[in-house]
C-alpha cells in the first residue's frame, strides 16, 4: 500500500531521504566537530594548548559545579510551611506542580490499561507541561539563590556588568550564528506546519484530493530543520536511537559520578564536557520534540486527531508498535533528556572574551524553556482546539520578545538586536496563521499559492 502523504508523481520516498539526512546531518556535526579540535590541538602550541587546557579544565569545573547546585535545589523542596520562608510562591508552585505529575502518571497508567485513548492523551499532556513548568520554577529559584548556592558573588557580578557592541568573526561566533539561524527556522516552523496541517484538513484540499503543495513544503521545512515527519517504519528506527541516545547519557553520567566520588584523587578528565555544548545546543530541540512528537503520535491513537495528515511529527501506526509500552518509554526517555540537557546547557556561566558570542545562563534557561512549551502546544494540544492553541503560541512567542528586551541575555548588543527581530518575525507569523487557520471559510476558499500571497501582503 503506498503512503497517501506522498505526492502521486514522487519518484524518491520522502520519508527515507529525510531519515538519511537527520543521522547523516548528526553524523557530520560529531565528526566536525572532532575533526576540528584534534586539527586545532595539532598546530597549537603547546604551551598555548596546555594554558588552554587549565583554562578549559576550570570552566568545566565551574559548570559542573553550577550543574550539581541546579540538582541539588530541585531536588530539596521543603515540607514545612516555615521552611519555605520567604520562597513561598517558589515552593507552592512546587509541590503543586509535583502533585499534578503524580496524577497525570497515575491516570496515564490506568489509561494505558484500560485502552482509555482520550483520558491517555489529556494525562500526557497534563504530565508534560506540570515537568516543565515545575523545572522553570526551580530554575527560577535557583537563579535567585545563586549567590548564595554557589559562594561567587564576584563572579556573577561581572556577568551581570558585562556587555559588547560587536563580535567578531572567530570559528566559534560562526558556529554560534549558525545555530541562532537554525533555532529561529526551528522555531518558525511550528507555526507554518500548523497552517499546512489546516491547509490539508480544509474542505479544499479534500475536494482536490491534491497536497503535493502541502507536502513539499513539509518535506522542505524537515530538512532545514531536522524535525522529520516520518512514515511509520522509520518512527522506530528513531525512537530506539533516541531512547538509546538518552540511555547512553545517563549512564556516562552516572559512570563518571560514581568513580570521581570514589576516587576523588584521580578523577576521570571532564575538560572535553565544554566542547558538547554546541552539540547539545544545536540538537537540543530536534532531540526533544522528536520526542514530543512520540508523544503526540501515541497519544492520538484512537482519537479522532489519528485521522489527521499527521500525528505531531511522527506517525507511528505500525502494527509492530505496542503503545504502552512506547508511550511509557517516551515519557521517562523526555524527562531524562529534558532535565539533563536543559541543566547541561544552562550551567556554562564563564566570563567571555571580548567580541564573543556568549550568552546568560537564565537568558539561555528562559528561551530553552519557552521554546519547548511552544512544540509542547503545537504538538500536544487537539486539532479541535486549534484556536486556543494559537493564542497560546502567540503568549509564548510574545514573552520571548518581551524577555529578549527587557533582560538582553547575550553579551553582544548586535546579538540581542537580531535575536529580538527574529522573535518578532515569528510573533508575526503566529499571529497570521492565526488569523487564517481559524477561519474555515479563508482556508476553505484558498489554496498554498493564496495563503503565501496573503502572507506576503500583510
Amino acid at each position: 500500500m503506498s503512503d497517501p502523504h506522498l505526492g502521486s508523481g514522487s519518484s524518491a520516498n520522502p520519508n527515507l531521504v529525510l531519515t538519511l539526512v537527520y543521522f547523516l546531518t548528526i553524523a557530520a556535526i560529531l565528526i566536525g566537530t572532532a575533526v576540528y579540535f584534534i586539527v586545532m590541538a595539532r598546530i597549537t602550541d603547546p604551551e598555548v594548548r596546555l594554558m588552554e587546557l587549565i583554562t578549559t579544565q576550570r570552566e568545566v569545573q565551574h559548570l559542573i559545579d553550577n550543574l550539581s547546585s541546579q540538582f541539588s535545589n530541585f531536588w530539596r523542596l521543603p515540607l514545612r510551611w516555615r521552611s519555605m520562608k520567604p520562597y513561598y510562591t517558589h515552593q507552592t508552585l512546587s509541590w503543586i506542580f509535583i502533585l499534578a505529575l503524580v496524577a497525570s502518571v497515575v491516570v496515564l497508567i490506568v489509561a494505558l490499561a484500560l485502552d482509555l485513548a482520550q483520558v491517555a492523551r489529556i494525562s500526557t499532556l497534563t504530565y508534560v507541561v506540570s515537568l516543565n513548568a515545575l523545572f522553570m520554577v526551580r530554575q527560577h529559584l535557583y537563579y535567585i539563590r545563586r549567590t548564595y548556592l554557589t559562594y561567587d558573588a564576584e563572579h556573577y557580578l561581572v556577568l551581570d556588568t558585562t556587555k559588547f557592541y560587536y563580535f567578531d568573526w572567530s570559528v566559534f561566533n560562526v558556529v554560534q550564528l549558525g545555530i541562532l539561524v537554525i533555532e529561529f527556522l526551528q522555531l518558525l516552523s511550528f507555526p507554518i506546519r500548523d497552517l499546512l496541517d489546516a491547509l490539508y484538513l480544509s474542505k479544499n484540499q479534500q475536494l482536490n484530493g491534491n497536497s503535493d503543495g502541502s507536502n513539499t513544503a513539509s518535506f522542505i521545512i524537515g530538512i532545514i530543520t531536522m524535525f522529520a515527519n516520518l512514515s511509520s517504519k522509520f518512527y522506530v528506527i528513531q525512537f530506539w536511537f533516541l531512547v538509546s541516545v538518552i540511555g547512553c547519557i545517563v549512564l556516562v553520567m552516572t559512570v563518571i559520578h560514581t568513580y570521581n566520588a570514589m576516587r576523588p584523587h584521580r578523577p576521570i578528565a571532564i575538560y572535553w564536557v565544554k566542547y558538547l555544548l554546541p552539540l547539545a545546543n544545536l540538537l537540543y530541540l530536534p532531540m526533544l520534540v522528536m520526542l514530543i512528537g512520540s508523544a503526540a503520535c501515541l497519544s492520538k491513537i484512537g482519537t479522532e486527531d489519528a485521522s489527521d495528515s499527521s500525528s505531531g511529527l511522527l506517525r507511528c501506526d505500525s502494527p509492530s508498535v505496542v503503545k504502552p509500552l512506547y508511550l511509557a518509554l517516551t515519557v521517562v526517555a523526555y524527562t531524562a533528556g529534558y532535565v539533563i540537557l536543559t541543566a547541561f546547557v544552562t550551567s556554562f556561566d564563564r566570563i567571555p572574551i571580548k567580541g564573543e558570542i556568549h550568552y546568560k545562563s537564565q537568558g539561555v534557561a528562559f528561551l530553552k524553556n519557552m521554546s519547548m512549551l511552544l512544540s509542547i502546544d503545537f504538538l500536544l494540544v487537539a486539532n479541535s482546539y486549534r484556536h486556543i492553541r494559537s493564542i497560546l503560541s502567540l503568549v509564548i512567542v510574545l514573552s520571548m520578545v518581551c524577555f529578549n528586551i527587557n533582560t538582553q541575555p547575550c553579551f553582544v548588543e548586535q546579538i540581542n538586536y537580531w535575536r529580538t527581530y527574529g522573535f518578532c518575525c515569528i510573533l508575526w507569523v503566529a499571529l497570521i496563521v492565526t488569523m487564517l487557520t481559524n477561519e474555515d471559510s479563508t482556508l476553505s476558499d484558498t489554496g498554498t499559492g493564496g495563503i503565501v500571497s496573503a502572507l506576503a501582503t500583510q
